[in-house]
């Protein structure tokens, strides 16, 4: 029973929630519960082609990357430059034996089905976020790939031996290749799936093919940020953008992607999407002094590195007075009552910051792993039911569920669960153990016997070990 206690660990690692439901599609202006923003038709509105940072240009955005292939789809008669903004190229190959369905499901799909299909919160995906640009690339739709790399340090060296065996360990470049590459001054080039191909730090890449889409991953951020003393946040943000600006791209598309269900990218971040968006969609605010919100927010994080909370709260009370419906002021609100141990307030503020924007709601996972990882079974239950309120056709949290049910003795509850989940059809590609562990895991529990092992995951390493081995 160990051995399949195991496994279920490194599934529950592997996967956490899938907010996608069949039977809803985008209807309104905000962010529905398909995790996509649909302040525009993504699948038959026209593309135009603007100056970026030079006119207004609508951003697509959408919680995963492999959502964004249904406006990539849309440029690839222009063949465009893909301009990647991500900390990964999103190039592991999609399996062999799923490439015609793949294919067939990017080019004719709406942007909800790919969603689906794209995220491994899927019982059965096709494809992994991570493969999106592959994808992409297999189907023909961009005439090169440009990946900004995230360097802190401009002055790095960089070595191509080393570059090229990190893409051919990763499994991104076959050895033909990870062969093609060249270092031409401070930029990587060659070809990657038939398609040219440079790797370089944004103010590196002069000589752009256009025009472009550009994709922006949260994920970006994350190399190029220290602390908030050393490398603030939002200067960041405003100097990415200024050196995107000077390159006067023409561009079909923007699109960003938070991934928060892909990278364990924090949601304490996720207010970078609203400022991002903001502005590309209405450049002048570059030009001018930043809001007053976003001041406070960049004085909170400073005021962070200092232990001085009281100032932080006055600042996020402040923020809540100017907008009192913005979620992620409400999710700063939670973690300051959660920093003055006001556990029960903090509960309070975490539930606003999830009626607003339903992805807070992964917040409830982390705590049931710390109320877990402090003996507190039946809160760490408690919580995983607050997430499941939220992702409601999310297996994997009902995977979690019935784990703990069955260790706190509740084997009815949890086999009512298991038995849901069996029914399910489980990708034979990337979920092939499952039905079996399901079967088991059923049979051990209608045998009478309880389930006494640790059970819920408590650390970051073996995720990572399970994601890069796939």
């Amino acid at each position: 029973m160990l051995r399949w206690l195991l496994l279920l660990c490194m599934l529950l690692l592997q996967t956490a929630c899938n907010p996608y439901n069949d039977q809803e599609r985008p209807t309104s202006p905000v962010l529905n519960p398909n995790g996509i923003f649909v302040n525009v038709r993504t699948d038959t509105e026209p593309l135009t082609t603007t100056t970026l940072l030079g006119e207004p240009t609508t951003v697509y955005r959408f919680e995963t990357m492999a959502a964004a292939l249904s406006v990539w789809r849309r440029a690839a008669a222009e063949q465009p430059t893909l301009l990647l903004l991500s900390n990964n190229p999103h190039l592991q190959p999609v399996p062999e034996e799923l490439r015609k369905q793949v294919s067939t499901l990017v080019n004719t799909a709406d942007v909800v089905d790919i969603a689906l299909a794209g995220s491994d919160r899927n019982p059965e995906p096709l494809l992994l976020s991570g493969m999106t640009v592959d994808a992409a690339l297999r189907n023909g739709w961009f005439r090169e790939l440009a990946w900004v790399l995230p360097l802190r340090d401009q002055e790095l060296k960089l070595s191509l031996d080393k570059f090229s065996a990190q893409l051919k360990e990763a499994g991104i470049a076959d050895a033909q290749e990870a062969t093609s590459l060249t270092l031409n001054g401070r930029s990587f080039h060659g070809s990657i799936r038939g398609t040219n191909f440079t790797a370089a730090a944004l103010a590196e890449l002069k000589e752009l093919q256009q025009p472009v889409v550009v994709h922006i991953d949260l994920s970006y951020f994350q190399p190029l940020y220290k602390n908030e003393i050393a490398t603030p946040m939002l200067d960041i943000i405003f100097n990415t953008l200024m050196t995107l600006k000077k390159m006067q791209l023409k561009t079909l598309a923007v699109t960003f992607s938070y991934g928060h269900l892909d990278n364990q990218i924090s949601l304490d971040v996720r207010f970078l999407g609203e400022i991002i968006t903001e502005l590309i969609e209405n450049p002048v605010l570059l030009d001018q002094p930043i809001p007053l919100n976003w001041q406070r927010q960049r004085d909170a994080l400073y005021l962070g590195n200092f232990f001085q909370k009281e100032k932080v709260r006055e600042l996020y009370e402040a923020q809540e007075q100017e907008a009192p419906d913005k979620a992620w002021i409400k999710f700063n609100l939670y973690r300051s009552a959660s920093a003055h141990k006001e556990g029960g307030k903090a509960l309070e503020l975490l539930a606003q910051a999830v009626s607003l924007d339903h992805l807070f709601a992964l917040e409830y996972i982390e705590l049931s792993k710390r109320a877990y990882a402090s003996e507190r079974p039946d809160e760490a239950l408690r919580m995983l039911k607050l997430a499941s309120d939220s992702f409601q056709n999310d297996t994997f949290i009902k995977l979690q569920m019935a784990q703990l049910a069955a260790e706190n003795g509740k084997q009815q509850e949890a086999l009512r669960l298991l038995k849901q989940l069996n029914k399910l059809q489980w990708s034979e590609v990337y979920y092939a153990d499952m039905p079996g562990y399901l079967a088991n895991f059923i049979a051990y529990l209608q045998n009478g016997n309880r389930v006494e092992e640790a059970t819920i995951p408590k650390t970051k390493q073996l995720r990572q070990r399970i994601l890069h081995s796939r």
